[in-house]
């Protein structure tokens, strides 16, 4: 899994822990609720910013593969080394794979419903006002649902 997705699973993983859990534990975690809004915020720019990273590292292996003519030898399962059975003549490594935009698009709203429900959460229990509710919201690129409060 790369780091992007990881990163993201891991905040909402966490921020589904506080949306279900005991009223104590919930209001220790609303007294950070600007790190977690930050956290899922650079989540979405980290997200959002995949492609052109990604694009970055591809074109760097291409050009270090064609410039340093590196080849991939087959791999002995015997001696943990080069297996001495192969042709002599490897090939090169494979390009990165891409991870698809739509597995972006679900980590990315999953993040979003994570934050969104702990959100809701704090409202019901008298944390947020009307508008504070949906000043945070705003910023994580959210609308309200009145049937959620």
């Amino acid at each position: 899994m790369i780091y992007t997705i990881e990163k993201a699973n891991l905040v909402a993983t966490q921020l589904k822990k506080f949306t279900t859990g005991y009223g104590y534990y919930v209001v220790g975690q609303y007294a950070n609720i600007d790190f977690w809004l930050e956290e899922v915020i650079a989540a979405q720019r980290t997200i959002d910013a995949y492609k052109s990273r990604f694009n970055n590292m591809r074109d760097a292996q291409k050009e270090y593969i064609t410039k340093h003519d590196v080849r991939v030898s087959d791999y002995c399962h015997i001696c943990g080394g080069k297996c001495e059975f192969s042709d002599g003549n490897p090939p090169s490594p494979s390009p990165p794979k891409r991870m698809s935009s739509a597995v972006l698009d679900a980590t990315q709203k999953e993040l979003v419903n994570a934050m969104y429900y702990f959100l809701a959460r704090c409202y019901r229990m008298g944390f947020l006002n009307d508008i504070q509710l949906k000043q945070k919201c705003d910023r994580i690129g959210t609308s309200i649902d009145p049937s959620d409060l």
